[in-house]
């Protein structure tokens, strides 16, 4: 029998969500916890890896069982009662054998969180990117159009051998602006994310921001196919997983 859980977890205390011998992953404290409810070992398939520090308020997974789960709030409560405070299983749900986390995943929604600041920002910093610059969010959002559509991403992520295509489709991406002006989120919806995508998306458009690149440089960036030619790839803290939407085929 297969379920699926969606869950949120604050990522800044892990290192990563993949479990890693001897470190503390988001994965591995929810294959201990499921291991002790169902007394079997349990291997989770997530939609995706998040990196350490990346946070989660929509991240989705499933796990075969031969138990059945007859109350699934009661099973959902008990989980929760033996995770960390900085992890928490929304949902549980059983899906037919044919749902794949990963690979029935139609749509991410990912969100990118800046804040304005010249300061340390002590009680921001493990949930922002801060930004000491002041930054041209009109020139950033003309940026944003440039990505959207369907694109080589290999300038923007890490080269992996494994990776068969760099090819991705972008939907919607823009950003909103806080009421206080300090506050940046950007929104990147697609079919598909390579490894520190949004992230190289993200520092790519405060390089445009701050007046670095021009807008028409991203068009550059993708016909380079270099990483080094795309802005910083900023740190996970900012990054959040919002949503997997897989058209309602589970």
């Amino acid at each position: 029998m297969r379920y699926k859980i969606v869950m949120s977890y604050d990522g800044s205390n892990f290192s990563g969500f993949q479990k890693q011998p001897s470190l503390v992953t988001v994965e591995g404290e929810i294959e201990k916890a499921l291991a002790t409810i169902l007394q079997e070992e349990i291997d989770i398939v997530a939609s995706g890896r998040t990196d350490a520090g990346v946070h989660a308020l929509g991240q989705v997974a499933h796990f075969d069982t031969d138990k059945e789960i007859n109350d699934l709030s009661k099973f959902v409560y008990s989980l929760n009662s033996l995770l960390p405070k900085s992890i928490d299983i929304l949902s549980c749900e059983r899906v037919s054998n044919d749902f794949h986390a990963r690979y029935s995943t139609k749509l991410k929604i990912y969100l990118y969180k800046i804040y304005l600041s010249k300061f340390n920002e002590p009680f921001k910093r493990n949930y922002y990117h801060i930004c000491g610059y002041p930054l041209d969010v009109e020139k950033m959002q003309k940026a944003c159009t440039k990505f959207i559509g369907e694109h080589d991403f290999k300038s923007f992520c890490i080269e992996n051998p494994q990776i068969k295509s760099t090819i991705r489709t972008i939907t919607d991406m823009h950003i909103d602006v806080k009421e206080d002006g300090k506050e940046l989120d950007l929104y990147v919806t697609g079919n598909g994310f390579l490894h520190n995508m949004v992230r190289s998306i993200a520092g790519t458009l405060i390089d445009i921001g701050r007046g670095r690149f021009d807008v028409d440089y991203v068009d550059e960036i993708f016909a380079s196919k270099d990483h080094q030619k795309a802005g910083k790839t900023l740190d996970g803290c900012g990054l959040y997983l919002l949503k997997v939407d897989y058209s309602q085929q589970n």
